[in-house]
């Protein structure tokens, strides 16, 4: 979700501590998608997690940039998670971004198929992610991104019933100043309940991991 930009040294080492902490997948945000076939490319390659996006296309070749999906298996229950990209604000050079609402009226109803729980990871805001909660059906769970919102709960949709919340509240030269933690029970048809979700500050009161410490001495 925006997470690897910057120079080509500090997306390889914001990789290199996303392999570390155990990621499974992240959505790619435009700001990612502007850096160029040759960074991006380089970046996918060395992450050992999914790099999401059912809607970014390159231009030459109509090919997906990253994969539209992931399906995990957690304790004998399948999830699904979807990464969808939202609109640039200006043309990209390598990269095009399909239709928000077109790519998910096929992507959602074939990761139904091979899943009891649907996840969407956006960089969407807030707002705009509780629309599509709205209107999509088949989505358990929207996880949105960008600064400036920051709710105090997580959103339940009445008329779908899926969940909203924001992963994290970045700011600039920064990510993750604050990280959003859901807790939920995954029930047995996929549905989740009890959902409970808190911003948590990333202040000096965490003490460093020693192993990221150890691995970002290696980038100046």
């Amino acid at each position: 979700m925006d997470a690897l930009q910057g120079s080509e040294a500090k997306g390889e080492e914001i990789v290199a501590g996303m392999n570390l902490m155990g990621y499974d997948a992240m959505a790619l945000g435009p700001k990612e998608l502007a850096l160029g076939a040759t960074v991006l490319q380089q970046w996918i390659a060395e992450a050992q997690f999914a790099v999401l996006s059912a809607n970014a296309v390159w231009r030459e070749t109509g090919d997906l940039v990253g994969q539209p999906y992931l399906i995990l298996d957690l304790g004998g229950q399948r999830v699904g998670i979807i990464g969808l990209t939202r609109q640039p604000g200006e043309k990209l050079a390598d990269v095009e971004v399909l239709d928000l609402d077109e790519t998910l009226s096929k992507v959602v109803p074939e990761v139904a198929r091979q899943a009891e729980t649907v996840v969407l990871l956006t960089n969407l805001p807030f707002e705009d992610a509780q629309g599509l909660a709205r209107t999509v059906p088949g989505l358990d769970l929207v996880v949105a991104a960008l600064p400036g919102q920051l709710p105090d709960r997580a959103m339940r949709i009445a008329e779908t019933g899926a969940l909203v919340v924001v992963a994290d509240q970045p700011s600039e030269g920064h990510t993750g100043r604050r990280v959003g933690r859901l807790q939920a029970t995954l029930e047995s048809d996929g549905s989740l309940s009890g959902e409970s979700w808190i911003s948590v500050p990333m202040g000096p009161e965490f003490a460093d991991d020693p192993e990221m410490a150890t691995l970002l001495q290696q980038y100046p």
